[in-house]
């Protein structure tokens, strides 16, 4: 080999060292990147999965699965007394029937789908802005929000929501990017489902609307007007079988619905609960680390306010059009299904109720993530560090949130346990009645079981008349307790009831059970009333 030779294969190699050392420091920082992924994954799994038989179901849980042990043709005829769509329920019933009725499988479900939901939250924030950190930080916001938690737990039709709404905008995405005949039937269907699965889905609609014209896309205007009228038309067809049971359905929350109209105070909670943090717990910080108690609601109210009109002014300076197309997109989105649901609420009907929105808020995290994806240097720094505030924030709230469900199984081990076996339960109202007699006979079969009644005559045979369980409302709880203590089979009667919202006549059980009974000892179970009324003897 010539000295010329050895020259240029000398150069060749240190030409190669710079790429190769870039090379093994990219692949470092995708191993990093992938890691921190991986493990932010496995402690919202594990977040999600631990803990689920931890707490009772409470009364809305009771109706569910009473609900689920229907077929759906059954269902479906009973769904018009109902406040939300049939997929939940169809999917619940055949899952007990695979993994049977314990409360770790009713709520396993739920489970299951937030943990589906945070592969669809990742594949959106990568499909949005390739930008790690706004991958990652989003990721951790989404995670470990103690109120996406709270509700992967519980057996209701939440979680499902929240994952069927990411699909449907990550299909839209997919769709926009290149309009294939899967991928728009892919969308069709997503959107399709998510609206069975809850009527508020409706209020989502515009959103979808404005990020499909909205969103930087190759297509022309008049291909998404073409394309829109194509999707909208199929799910349309796709909707109608379900448009008679709706019309029922609205006709029977507009008749009689809980929710109060919401306040400004109740939107500015929402959206501290939305982000992640749980302002009652930051107020209490002074508890747990000695500082003073010098911040309240409207401390910490405004500082939210400010980092989310920062972070919302930051996806537009110095940004590209295209980013700005895409952060309007996502903020229209999020935000304003929660402004449509507040206004209609307080020019209507109130069904201003948290979970109910769920969906939204799980995108709230990429709207206060959304500037590190555009900005630059120090300014990017700056929003990093602002969002980790807001994680930190949400770590504290996920540690210290402490919140407790309405405690039937408590009850029903108390109710079991009493000593007096001639006696009689009376539990009101319906939806407890279900979890008092689920708890009785699937779980604590060891305790002998005293005759338990209450407005619900049948739990396994679905009403054939209107209305699907009786209304305490309109019940007369007398008539029960009349001819039980006229009978005289019993000497201890024992009521238990929820201690809110109590109709009139039910508020008059207690004058009524002092006059009829010798003794009347009362028990609480947090929003729970136990009452043991001891039988004056014959």
């Amino acid at each position: 080999m010539t000295l010329k030779a050895i020259q240029m294969s000398t150069e060749r190699i240190e030409a190669t060292l710079p790429q190769k050392r870039s090379a093994v420091l990219w692949c470092n920082s995708t191993f990093a990147f992938g890691a921190v992924i991986v493990l932010t994954v496995v402690a919202a799994v594990w977040l999600r999965w631990t803990g689920l038989n931890s707490q009772s179901m409470w009364a809305d849980e009771g109706y569910t699965t009473w609900f689920s042990q229907f077929s759906p043709a059954k269902q479906w005829h009973l769904l018009p007394w109902e406040t939300q769509g049939p997929v939940y329920h169809i999917l619940l019933h055949y899952w007990v029937i695979l993994w049977g009725t314990s409360v770790v499988s009713f709520r396993a479900l739920s489970a299951l789908f937030s943990t589906l939901s945070l592969a669809a939250f990742y594949l959106i924030a990568r499909k949005m802005w390739p930008s790690r950190s706004f991958v990652i930080l989003g990721l951790l916001l989404y995670s470990l929000s103690y109120f996406q938690i709270w509700y992967a737990k519980e057996t209701r039709c939440y979680a499902l929501l929240a994952f069927l709404l990411l699909t449907s905008v990550y299909c839209e995405l997919l769709t926009l990017e290149k309009a294939t005949v899967p991928r728009l039937c892919g969308f069709v269907l997503a959107l399709a489902a998510t609206l069975y699965t809850h009527n508020m889905a409706m209020f989502y609609l515009p959103g979808f609307v404005v990020v499909w014209f909205a969103y930087p896309s190759q297509m022309g205007l008049r291909t998404r007007i073409r394309s829109a009228v194509v999707v909208g038309a199929m799910v349309f067809l796709l909707y109608l079988p379900w448009l008679p049971i709706l019309i029922k359905q609205i006709r029977a929350v507009h008749g009689y619905y809980w929710a109060p109209k919401p306040s400004i105070t109740d939107l500015l909670t929402s959206l501290c609960t939305f982000s992640g943090i749980d302002e009652w717990v930051l107020q209490g910080v002074h508890h747990y680390v000695p500082i003073p108690r010098v911040f309240g609601f409207w401390t910490w109210i405004p500082i939210l306010l400010g980092i989310l009109a920062l972070c919302l002014v930051g996806t537009w300076r110095n940004a590209s059009f295209e980013d700005r197309r895409k952060s309007v997109s996502l903020q229209v989105f999020t935000l304003m299904p929660i402004l449509l649901v507040f206004l209609w609420s307080r020019i209507s009907t109130s069904v201003y109720v948290n979970r109910n929105l769920i969906g939204a808020c799980a995108l709230l995290p990429l709207v206060f993530c959304a500037p590190i994806a555009v900005q630059i240097g120090n300014k990017r720094k700056a929003f990093e560090i602002i969002v980790c505030v807001i994680l930190a924030g949400t770590v504290i709230s996920l540690c210290l949130h402490r919140e407790d469900k309405e405690d039937w199984r408590g009850v029903t081990v108390y109710l079991l346990k009493l000593p007096e076996r001639e006696r009689l339960v009376v539990v009101l109202q319906p939806y407890c009645q279900i979890l008092v007699h689920y708890y009785s006979t699937e779980q604590f079969n060891s305790y002998p079981k005293p005759d338990i009644t209450g407005l619900v005559t049948q739990f396994t045979v679905a009403p054939t008349g209107p209305g699907i369980l009786p209304d305490l409302a309109k019940a007369d709880p007398l008539t029960i307790l009349s001819p039980a203590i006229s009978s005289h089979r019993y000497k201890e009667i024992d009521v238990a009831l929820q201690l809110e919202r109590l109709p009139v006549k039910v508020q008059a059980i207690p004058d009524y059970l002092k006059a009829h009974c010798s003794s009347v000892e009362s028990v609480e179970f947090g929003r729970i009333g136990v009452s043991r009324c001891f039988l004056q003897p014959n």
